[in-house]
């Protein structure tokens, strides 16, 4: 092997692999390019030379994967109870790991809300198990949230002011004479 060339890509058919805003399955490599079929059906072909020089992650490669989704509570709620509610749905869940646990931290001030970026595990990842574990997730810490009345605002806008109309007296003048 020639010197620079001891370059090795480490993938191999039925890998997922995400780069530069790419998902998917590698379906195929040949001796140039390979080809990625992405969760929507599309069939991408890469030029291996590509992969190789191109930061590939393969979110399922081990035995295990986090995952996280931020949690907007409104500004007025108690803080530790919507971690509790947090923390207590991901042990609820069969799939969500319990070693290691989930992780809530208060990472966002947002204009309507207070983020709370919650970290939980799953094991033997596949891309069928991350979306749906975290929507059932997701789902029950939201009825959860409901149920106990702590509020998860939407971003929104309000506007104040007033309008004035001069002149109404000679604008009923002037529709009349219309």
């Amino acid at each position: 092997m020639r010197k620079g060339h001891s370059r090795l890509i480490l993938v191999k058919i039925g890998d997922w692999i995400e780069s530069n805003d790419n998902e998917g399955v590698i379906e195929d490599i040949s001796f140039r390019v390979s080809r990625v079929r992405t969760f929507d059906n599309g069939l991408i072909t890469v030029p291996n030379s590509e992969l190789a020089n191109t930061a590939l992650e393969n979110p399922v490669a081990k035995d295990k994967r986090r995952l996280q989704f931020l949690f907007g509570v409104g500004y007025e709620e108690d803080l530790d109870h919507a971690r509790n509610v947090i923390t207590e749905e991901a042990n609820a869940h069969s799939e969500i790991l319990a070693d290691p646990g989930v992780s809530v931290r208060l990472t966002e001030l947002a204009d309507s809300y207070v983020g709370l970026n919650t970290r939980f595990w799953i094991a033997d990842p596949s891309r069928a198990d991350v979306s749906c574990i975290r929507s059932e997730y997701v789902q029950a810490v939201k009825q959860r949230c409901d149920a106990e009345n702590i509020e998860m605002p939407y971003s929104y806008q309000q506007l104040a002011g007033e309008i004035s109309v001069e002149n109404v007296e000679n604008a009923d003048d002037a529709e009349s004479a219309a």
